[in-house]
């Protein structure tokens, strides 16, 4: 992501050194508890379809509307953290968050749990996750390394399967899953959203003073007059002028890949380890591990990134995520399913990081955050059709060895599709 170029005041560089730490931590822990909207589908995916007395393929119908809405709002909030910026719109993720938790809790049928899930949920996700901390780390830290300021903040959801998936699995033993969903919605409303709309205020504060700290400098003036003309664009001129970037359209395609894959992970990955006959503490162990890796995985993409290796990093992640899956597609041993979670962990967040600050250096700044929208809507069009297909195919054959082996041959297309694309300029420093 690019700068402008212009050196922190010292009240900047002050009030910097007392917030963003601050503002950071607040951002890292809502994106944390916003893996849940996820993870609780994870582990809860069997008793729900249990309690719903529903096939797989059926419920599987709320992670597949989830996926699609998700490709739907990711440009919208995009768009809304363009204009109201990234803080903000994770506070409006974060109440919207504890609505869709209580609405699913006390969904009664099992069309009405799709459509909450499917559709609220999966807006408030988009609002809690990787698009808008994209538009915040462009705002706050301007001068900062970036790639692992981003990667330090997305990890949040790396937490969220270190931490929450061990709590959901032992609360499933203890309470139903409506149960643990209704309290945490609360947590989400009464909890959570007070501390996001302080962030919000914080970190409006600060983008306003770098603003007119920036109107205040002749030398920035042609810059000004290019952004403020892209400011006054209406989401449809955003979204061409997005998706006119070359580079965005190629990554985007690359990342339809990531999309599917991770609807493994986000809903097969559980009942897959039940359908080879193992423990679900072996399953809950390998996520424990692949939240570990993916910590680690990017923390290393995010440092790589700022050194000028995105490229490098975006092949080598699609190279690890296509050897997991073809990994997993024969693991019915602990062992095979451990080294997947690691595997898997380490490219996790690397294709994230590696797109997300490729993209940013690709695109003008004041459409940042609806170009990467775009990305993450193709992203989730990946996701939906994993959801689905996966568990359909899994229905029709009572295997999950067509939908890994399909999973590994897209990875493999995104790694040559990114090994023949020019680098970015980053990568030419």
């Amino acid at each position: 992501m690019t700068s402008t170029g212009l050196s922190p005041s010292p009240q900047r560089r002050s009030t910097g050194r007392l917030l963003l730490p601050l503002l950071a931590a607040s951002a890292f822990l809502l994106t944390l508890a916003g893996s849940s909207l996820k993870n609780t589908i994870q582990v809860y995916f069997l008793p729900m379809a249990e309690t719903f007395e529903s096939s797989r393929g059926a419920l599987a119908t709320a992670t597949t509307l989830f996926a699609v809405a998700t490709a739907v709002a990711s440009p919208l909030v995009g768009g809304l953290a363009d204009r109201l910026g990234g803080a903000a719109t994770l506070a409006i993720g974060t109440a919207l968050s504890g609505v869709s938790f209580v609405g699913c809790a006390l969904a009664g049928q099992l069309w009405l749990f799709v459509v909450v899930y499917g559709l609220v949920a999966a807006f408030a996700f988009a609002m809690l996750s990787f698009v808008p901390l994209g538009v915040l780390v462009d705002e706050l830290f301007r001068n900062g390394r970036k790639g692992l300021i981003y990667a330090l903040l997305t990890n949040g959801a790396a937490v969220g399967f270190i931490v929450l998936v061990p709590l959901w699995t032992w609360l499933g033993t203890q309470v139903s899953w409506r149960s643990v969903l209704l309290v945490t919605g609360l947590v989400f409303l009464f909890g959570l959203t007070p501390l996001a709309v302080q962030t919000a205020r914080k970190a409006g504060q600060l983008t306003s003073q770098d603003r007119e700290e920036e109107a205040a400098n002749p030398a920035a003036s042609e810059e000004k007059v290019q952004q403020a003309a892209l400011q006054k664009l209406t989401f449809g001129a955003r979204l061409r002028a997005a998706a006119q970037v070359r580079e965005l359209r190629v990554l985007s395609l690359a990342f339809f890949s990531c999309g599917v894959t991770m609807a493994f992970i986000d809903v097969h990955f559980v009942p897959m380890v039940h359908d080879h006959g193992l423990t679900q503490a072996t399953g809950s162990t390998a996520l424990v591990l692949l939240g570990i890796f993916e910590v680690a995985g990017g923390l290393l993409a995010g440092w790589l990134c700022d050194r000028g290796l995105i490229k490098a990093v975006l092949i080598g992640a699609y190279a690890l995520r296509g050897g997991a899956m073809l990994l997993v597609s024969v693991a019915e041993q602990p062992v095979p399913v451990m080294a997947f979670g690691i595997i898997f962990g380490i490219s996790y967040l690397a294709t994230v990081v590696a797109t997300t600050m490729w993209a940013a250096s690709a695109l003008p700044e004041r459409v940042r955050g609806t170009g990467m929208g775009l990305v993450w809507a193709v992203h989730a069009a990946g996701t939906a059709i994993g959801s689905q297909a996966g568990a359909s195919l899994a229905d029709l054959t009572g295997s999950y060895a067509v939908a890994t082996l399909a999973s590994a041959t897209l990875a493999a297309c995104a790694c040559l599709l990114v090994s023949i694309t020019p680098a970015p300029a980053e990568d030419k420093r």
